[in-house]
Order: structure tokens, then C-alpha cells, then sequence
């Protein structure tokens, strides 16, 4: 009767060991991608809450019409009914208060750029969203830092969201 080996060998266990340790190499990796890319995409869905939130005070504040020129600063207690606010003062209360959400909300990075949010003629800005479909047309533009960032050539480090608002 001729010798047969029954069962697995040492080396056959081994390359199957091997093969699976690979696998599940590749499926943590997979994990710590889709991880990045969940915060990438609650970041992105800040930003997009952020700009509506703007939008609504912009067409709330129905008097005011130059919004490019809006320098933001914290509000001066006009909120009481004897102390209304003029339209401009709630205009650069509302782009101040704007500016400080995002910055508690959004990882921003000062040294990517100087302006992490900022409301711009549509007309001037004339990419992403905004391409000045009327001449009234604001956009609102707002930079964050992305999560992780591999350092290519194609690649950004930031992500920037554009909403055409017209008032």
C-alpha cells in the first residue's frame, strides 16, 4: 500500500496564514479610509449648514444691499426694541457671528489661507457654484482643512464650499 499524507502540511498552513494576514491587512486600511472620508464628508456637511444658515440671514435682512463690503464685528446690544439695529449693524453682526461658528465647526487653518469664510460678488468669484447668474448675485465661500492629507501634486490640503445666495 503506497504512503499517502492526509491533512495539511506545515507549509500549506503557513501560505494560508500568510494570505489571510494580508487580507486583513488590507480590510484594516480599508477601515481607517472610510474613517477619514466619514469626518471629511460631516465636515463638508457643516460647511453646507453653515451657508444655508448665512443665506437665510442675508435674505432676512431685506434693507441692506452691499454685503461685499460688510466688515464683521461682534454685535453692540441692539437687540433690545427701544435699541433697534440698523441694517448694516445687523449685516456685520451676522457675517462676525458667521466667521466665529465656522471657526468652532470647521478644522480651519490659518496658514492655508487668510480667510476661512467670506462673501464675495458672484461675478468676481465665477467658479464652483457661483458663476454670477444675476448681478446681485453673493457668493459665500467657505475653506477648511481636510482631515488627513497625502502631499501631492494634484491634490488639495483644504476643501472649499461656494453657495450662490441673491438676496
Amino acid at each position: 500500500m503506497p504512503n499517502r499524507s492526509l491533512g495539511f502540511t506545515l507549509i500549506e498552513v503557513l501560505i494560508s496564514m500568510i494570505l489571510l494576514a494580508i487580507g486583513l491587512l488590507g480590510l484594516a486600511s480599508l477601515q481607517a479610509i472610510a474613517l477619514r472620508d466619514n469626518q471629511d464628508a460631516y465636515y463638508y456637511q457643516q460647511a453646507t449648514l453653515l451657508a444655508y444658515e448665512m443665506q437665510d440671514r442675508i435674505r432676512a435682512n431685506v434693507n441692506f444691499t452691499d454685503w461685499t463690503t460688510v466688515i464683521p464685528q461682534q454685535g453692540n446690544n441692539c437687540n433690545a426694541p427701544q435699541n433697534p439695529c440698523t441694517p448694516q449693524q445687523l449685516a456685520a453682526y451676522d457675517y462676525w457671528y458667521w466667521q466665529t461658528k465656522a471657526t468652532k465647526v470647521l478644522p480651519i487653518s490659518q496658514t492655508n489661507f487668510t480667510k476661512s469664510v467670506e462673501i464675495q460678488s458672484s461675478k468676481n468669484v465665477n467658479k464652483g457654484n457661483c458663476i454670477g447668474t444675476y448681478e446681485t448675485s453673493l457668493c459665500l465661500i467657505i475653506r477648511w482643512s481636510k482631515t488627513q492629507f497625502q502631499h501631492t501634486d494634484t491634490l488639495m490640503d483644504y476643501s472649499t464650499f461656494y453657495l450662490e445666495v441673491t438676496p
